[in-house]
C-alpha cells in the first residue's frame, strides 16, 4: 500500500527571515507552538530551524542575539510522488508541479502517519474482503473476525470474540499438525445449516506459531470466489511490479513479448504513435525492427531473469527504462517496463520544428525544462547580433556554456572564443593580459606581448566574473567597448579590435552599482541583453538527462559500463544542488567511482548525497531541556547508531568513533533494553 506526499503533508509552519536572531525565532516558535520555523530567502526556502537547533546554538556559545544557522538536512518531493522514508532527512518539503512549496513532514511523524495508514487500510481491506477471515489464539479463543466473516456466520464479533471456535464450527480435530506449521486446505465445516469451506494456516510472531487464521467461502459461493481470487491474483502480480518502480510510463508486455497493457505518462516523440492505445497488440520487436528505437529491453530481461536497467535510443528521443520479469510457478507471465524519460531538447525539438545541426566542434546543452527552452529561445534570437550579453547566475550553472553556445550560433563562430576569469588574474597583471604589452613596459617584460582582445579579433571575449574587475580596469574596458580599440601597456598607439564582449557574474552588479563597488556607466554598457540562467533546483525536469550524459560521458573516459536505476534518479531529483550543474557531474563521477555494483542504486546516491561528516554531524539533537547526563547519554545514542548503520559492521563503527567494540556492544544493550539478543546476534555476524 501506498500514498503520496500530498496524502500526509502538513501547511507550513512560520516562515523566517535569515536575518533573524535566535531569541526572536525561539520566541516565535514558543508563542505560536510550532515545532519548526522555515528559513526563506528571497521567498525562497533555504533552511529551516527548531528550538533544539536553536537551543543548540546557545549551547554552543552563540550570542542571543546572533543570527540564526539554518538546517539544512531536509529535501524537496513532488507531492504527486509516492511517500516513503528518506534516511539522513530530517524532514521534507513537499512542492507542486509550479515548485510552490504545499506543506511540510518530519520523518518521524512521516513513520507514525504510515503506520497508522497502513493500520487502517489493513482493516478496510479485511472487511472489504470477499472471504470470512477469522483469527484465535494459541488456545483457539477467537481473537478477530472480518465483516464477511459476520455475515457468512450470521453473528456480531462481539458475541463470538473470546469463544472456543472449535466448538463454534464443531471441529474435533487438535490442530497438532497446523501448530506445526502445515496448513490444511479445503477443509469443510457446519455452522447454522451452512456449508462453508477454506483453510486454516498458522500465525507467526518472531517465528514462532502463536495462533490460526481461517479463511473461508459459503461452499456455493466457492466457484464465484475462486474467479474473484483469480483476479485479485492477477492484479496484486501486476501491482507488485508497479509499486517496486516509479509512476511514470509503464507496459505490461506478454511473455511473447506482445504490450498487452499501457498506463502512466505516454512518449509520443519515443514511439512515433499518437496514443498508448496503438501500442496495443503490438509486439515490442517490431519497434526494434523498424528502427524506432534500441535495444530490447524486453529480451534483455527475459534472457536475465531479473531486472534489467538500461538506455533505450530512439530517433527523436530516449528514455531509461527498467524492465522487471514476472514469473509465476517458475513459468514467465509478462514483463513490467517502467520509462523515464530522458530526452534531450535538441533530440526533442524534432517534434515541432527542424532541428539545430551542430557541428562536431559546437558545445552541446542538454535540457528539457520550460525554463530552459525560453533561455535558448533568447540565446538563439540574440546570437546572431553583435549585442553586448552578460549573462548571471550562480556558481555552477553553466554561464560558460551559455557563451560558448551564444558564439558558436553567432557568425563569428569560425573565429576565437577567447574565456577570461577576471578573479583569478593578479590585479597588477590584468592590463597587461588582456590588452598586452610592449617590450619594457615593465620589468620583466622582456618581449612584446598580444593580449587576449587582439587574439579574439574578429571573435568573441567572454568575460567571466566580471564583477571582480578592479574599478581602475573597468574604466579602460568601458573605453573599449566604446571605441572598438585597445591601448598596449607602454604604448600610447591604438590597435582596433573587432570582438564580441559576453560578460558573466554570480553576483548582482546592479546592488554593486548602488554600493560604489562596480561603475554604473560600464553596467549599462554590459547590460544590453541580459541573460539569466535559472539555478538546478529550479528546473528538476533537466537533472535526470543531464545525468544521463554525464554517465555516458565518464564510462567512455572510465571505461565502465555503469547503469542509474530510475529510484536513483528520483533520489537525484530530490536534491536541491547548491553547487547545480557542477556539482551534479561531481556526484555522477562520485558515484561511477564508489558504487561497487554496475547499476548504481538509490541507496548509493543517498549514500553519496549524505557522506559529508558536518552533514551527519548536524543529525545530533538533544530534544528539549533535560539534565545534563541524559543529554551525553541522548547524543552517544545517536552517535552510535548513526555509525553503525553507516558502516554496517561494529567494527568499522567502533573505529569511526575511535572506542572499543565491546563499549560499541555495552551500549547498543543499554540503548536498545530488551533488544540485547539482537543486538549480541549483530556483533557475532
Amino acid at each position: 500500500m501506498s500514498w503520496d506526499w500530498k496524502d500526509v503533508l502538513q501547511p507550513l509552519s512560520v516562515i523566517l527571515s535569515p536575518d533573524w536572531t535566535v531569541e526572536q525565532s525561539i520566541v516565535l516558535l514558543k508563542e505560536e507552538g510550532f515545532e519548526v520555523g522555515f528559513v526563506a530567502d528571497n521567498e525562497e526556502i533555504i533552511g529551516y530551524v527548531t528550538p533544539s537547533s536553536l537551543l543548540n546554538q546557545l549551547v554552543n556559545g552563540d550570542d542571543k542575539n546572533g543570527l540564526i544557522k539554518p538546517e539544512n538536512n531536509f529535501l524537496f518531493v513532488r507531492e504527486d510522488t509516492q511517500a516513503k522514508r528518506i534516511h539522513n532527512c530530517f524532514l521534507v518539503i513537499g512542492v507542486d508541479h509550479s515548485e510552490k512549496p504545499t506543506g511540510y513532514i518530519l520523518m518521524d511523524d512521516l513513520q507514525h502517519q504510515m503506520n497508522q495508514l497502513q493500520l487502517k487500510s489493513f482493516n478496510d481491506a479485511l472487511n472489504s474482503a470477499e472471504m470470512g477471515i477469522v483469527t484465535m489464539d494459541a488456545s483457539f479463543h477467537v481473537q478477530f473476525m472480518n465483516e464477511k466473516a459476520e455475515q457468512i456466520l450470521g453473528m456480531k464479533r462481539s458475541i463470538l470474540q473470546g469463544r472456543d471456535y472449535r466448538k463454534i464450527i464443531r471441529m474435533e480435530e487438535s490442530f497438532d499438525e497446523v501448530f506445526e506449521g502445515q496448513k490444511w486446505f479445503g477443509i469443510e465445516n457446519m455452522f447454522n445449516f451452512k456449508v462453508i469451506t477454506g483453510q486454516f494456516s498458522p500465525i507467526y510472531e518472531n517465528g514462532n506459531i502463536i495462533g490460526i487464521i481461517h479463511n473461508f467461502y459459503l461452499k456455493e459461493q466457492l466457484k464465484e470466489a475462486v474467479h474473484e481470487v483469480d483476479f485479485v491474483q492477477e492484479m496484486n502480480e501486476d501491482l507488485q511490479a508497479f509499486y517496486t518502480l516509479a509512476n511514470e510510463q509503464i507496459l505490461v508486455v506478454s511473455a511473447s513479448g506482445t504490450i498487452t497493457r499501457a498506463a502512466g505518462a505516454f512518449f509520443r516523440h519515443f514511439w512515433g504513435e499518437e496514443d498508448a492505445g496503438a501500442l496495443k497488440g503490438k509486439r515490442i520487436q517490431e519497434f526494434v525492427d523498424k528502427g524506432i528505437f534500441i535495444p530490447d529491453i524486453v529480451s534483455a530481461a527475459i534472457e536475465k531473469k531479473s531486472r534489467v536497467s538500461l538506455t533505450q535510443e530512439g530517433k527523436k528521443g530516449a528514455v531509461l527504462s527498467t524492465a522487471a520479469p514476472i514469473y509465476v510457478g517458475g513459468k514467465l507471465k509478462k514483463v513490467i517496463v517502467f520509462s523515464k524519460d530522458i530526452t534531450s531538447a535538441d533530440k526533442e525539438m524534432g517534434t515541432n520544428e527542424e532541428p539545430v545541426h551542430e557541428s562536431a566542434s559546437m558545445v552541446s546543452i542538454i535540457y528539457r525544462s520550460r525554463q530552459m527552452h525560453r533561455l535558448m529561445d533568447e540565446v538563439k534570437a540574440v546570437a546572431p547580433l553583435d549585442s553586448t550579453v552578460l549573462i548571471h547566475g550562480e556558481s555552477g550553472v553553466g554561464k560558460e556554456v551559455i557563451a560558448r553556445k551564444i558564439h558558436d550560433l553567432s557568425s563569428r563562430s569560425d573565429n576565437a572564443f577567447i574565456a577570461v576569469n577576471c578573479g583569478a588574474i593578479p590585479e597588477n597583471l590584468i592590463e597587461s593580459v588582456l590588452f598586452g604589452h610592449e617590450k619594457g613596459a615593465f620589468t620583466g617584460a622582456d618581449t612584446r606581448r598580444i593580449g587576449l582582445f587582439e587574439e579574439a579579433h574578429n571573435g568573441t571575449v567572454f568575460l567571466d566574473e566580471i564583477s571582480e574587475l578592479p574599478l581602475l580596469m573597468q574604466v579602460k574596458l568601458l573605453r573599449v567597448l566604446e571605441e572598438r580599440e585597445i591601448a598596449k601597456v607602454g604604448s600610447v598607439i591604438p590597435v582596433k579590435v573587432n570582438v564580441r564582449v559576453v560578460a558573466a557574474s554570480n553576483k548582482n552588479i546592479q546592488k554593486m552599482v548602488e554600493a560604489n563597488q562596480f561603475r554604473e556607466d560600464l553596467f549599462y554598457r554590459l547590460h544590453v541583453v541580459p541573460v539569466s540562467i535559472p539555478p538546478l533546483r529550479k528546473r528538476k525536469e533537466d537533472i535526470a538527462p543531464l545525468a544521463i550524459h554525464f554517465l555516458e560521458e565518464l564510462n567512455e573516459q572510465f571505461g565502465k559500463r555503469k547503469k542509474i536505476s530510475t529510484d536513483a534518479l528520483n533520489a537525484l531529483e530530490s536534491y536541491q544542488w547548491p553547487g547545480n550543474i557542477r556539482e551534479l557531474r561531481n556526484m555522477i563521477e562520485r558515484l561511477v567511482v564508489v558504487s561497487k555494483e554496475e547499476l548504481i542504486t538509490e541507496t548509493d546516491v543517498y549514500r553519496v548525497l549524505w557522506a559529508n561528516d558536518a552533514d551527519e554531524q548536524s543529525f545530533l539533537t538533544v530534544k528539549g531541556i533535560m539534565p545534563l547526563k541524559k543529554a551525553v547519554d541522548e547524543v552517544e545514542r545517536q552517535l552510535i547508531e548513526q555509525a553503525v548503520a553507516k558502516f554496517g559492521t561494529a567494527t568499522e563503527a567502533a573505529k569511526a568513533l575511535d572506542i572499543s567494540i565491546s563499549t560499541v556492544s555495552r551500549r547498543m544493550k543499554r540503548f536498545n533494553g530488551a533488544g540485547g539478543a539482537e543486538v549480541d546476534l549483530f556483533f557475532r555476524n
